[in-house]
């Protein structure tokens, strides 16, 4: 056996469960197509519970110095509309370290993800290519392209497929990933401008023509333009990017340059399965989805943090075969339906957002009036896109309180074990990625007891 993992995949998915392997003890082997680091920002926001994964990684800090916190996001129901203001920082967030949405281009989450997997003793290998796959009983073979075009083999016992929503690993496999296409085109560009506007704040304009995003990124001056564009536009005109805006949004932003940009049809969809024997799917391998959210990224790291830990625990720990295999089929039982629902849930706010009926768009400008007033939608709003409410088959995210001796719950717990916790009287057996474990899933005598108050 070469190495316990081997990741097909650089982006941060990848990189998050190279970092994961590393942390746990776990020897990994981590492959990119591309021959260097990407410079295109493609995803644009890091959410709260994912910034919790990255602080039990240890790198959210550097994340957090990269980023911008969204301080509002400003809702125009139609153009020329007045706005309507949703605080995202006096918000009921409630039981976490990260209250916030962090606006972050994907190259510098890689960035720091990278830097991170070199301080754990990992590096990535560019422009290495898996061209084959073989599973055996105990083991996967990979045959790999090196940059110097010769073929190698690579035994491995797992096979991690963050290889995006194109994965050749997951065809090798034999999963597949049906998408269902929305209907809806949509263009991107990052934009460098000379405006008033605040730059921690977004604005939504649903406008007759299509949506228009309006996202501040960290770099001053610098956005992020989304929009519902006719199947002509060209996402590389500056001159075309700042008619749209103008017309729509009402206001000139005063347009100097453009970086990268995109135009692509949206579509959604989820892989058959996430497991077959030794190989897993994480991220865009398993799901696809709209951009609506930010949450494409988010949901790749989870996925990586939900695995690792369990690969490590079946490797590491005497379980009997039942044991394993219920914990390694967990992940696809607790990741696919989180998938599944976030890939209806952006289709459904994209649709609802996209609609092009009159009727339809005049009651939801008086319903977005009304229900983006009210405190307890807004709170839900917050949350709930921030991903701090989701359940894994059941199982909520622990919660993370400030204690009475000043440290937060979190900080109580073992990072690499399961923690039995002791928690307002009674007892709590928490997984290392910090959900509450069912009983059946973990032996609880391999748990690291805590007192917390």
């Amino acid at each position: 056996m070469e190495t316990d993992l081997l990741i097909i995949g650089g982006g941060p998915t990848g990189l998050a469960a190279a970092c994961e392997a590393k942390r746990h003890g776990l020897s990994v082997r981590i492959v990119e197509r591309q021959a260097t680091r990407a410079t295109m920002s493609k995803a644009l926001v890091v959410h709260a519970r994912t910034m919790e994964v990255l602080e039990t990684i240890g790198c959210a800090d550097e994340v957090l110095a990269a980023g911008q916190r969204f301080r509002a996001l400003n809702l125009r129901p139609s153009t020329g509309a007045t706005p309507i203001r949703v605080d995202l920082v006096n918000r009921a967030w409630g039981d976490t370290r990260f209250p916030f949405w962090l606006s972050i281009p994907q190259y510098e989450v890689e960035r720091i993800l990278e830097q991170r997997l070199v301080t754990l003793g990992g590096a990535i290998e560019w422009s290495t290519t898996l061209i084959g796959l073989l599973e055996l009983e105990d083991s996967v073979e990979a045959t790999l392209r090196s940059p110097d075009g010769t073929f190698t083999t690579h035994r491995a016992r797992w096979l991690l497929a963050c290889d995006g929503g194109r994965s050749e690993a997951r065809t090798f496999a034999g999963l597949t990933l049906e998408r269902e296409g929305l209907g809806v085109t949509f263009a991107l560009a990052d934009v460098m401008t000379k405006t008033d506007l605040v730059e921690d704040e977004g604005h939504t304009v649903l406008s007759a023509d299509g949506v228009l995003l309006v996202v501040p990124m960290p770099q001053p001056g610098l956005w992020r333009l989304i929009a519902q564009v006719p199947s002509g536009f060209d996402a590389a005109s500056l001159a075309g990017w700042s008619a749209l805006v103008t017309k729509r949004l009402g206001v000139d932003l005063n347009l100097q340059s453009l970086g990268w940009t995109s135009r692509f049809d949206l579509t959604g969809g989820v892989a058959n399965r996430f497991r077959s024997g030794r190989v897993f799917l994480l991220g865009d391998a398993a799901h696809v989805h709209s951009p609506v959210g930010g949450q494409g990224l988010n949901t790749g790291v989870q996925d990586a943090h939900n695995l690792v830990w369990k690969l490590a625990f079946v490797q590491q720990q005497s379980l009997s075969m039942v044991q394993r295999e219920r914990l390694l089929d967990s992940y696809e039982r607790e990741r696919r339906p989180i998938a599944a629902q976030m890939v209806s849930t952006t289709t459904f706010a994209t649709r609802v957002i996209t609609v092009k009926n009159p009727l339809v768009r005049a009651l939801r400008a008086v319903l977005a009036r009304v229900v983006l007033r009210l405190p307890r939608f807004t709170n839900r709003l917050a949350r709930g896109v921030g991903m701090l409410d989701l359940e894994s088959d059941g199982a909520p995210r622990l919660q993370n309180p400030e204690l009475a001796s000043g440290v937060r719950l979190h900080d109580r717990l073992d990072r690499l074990k399961p923690t039995k916790l002791r928690w307002q009287g009674a007892d709590v057996l928490v997984r290392p990625d910090r959900i509450v474990a069912k009983p059946d899933l973990l032996p609880s005598e391999l748990a690291v007891s805590v007192e917390a108050s």
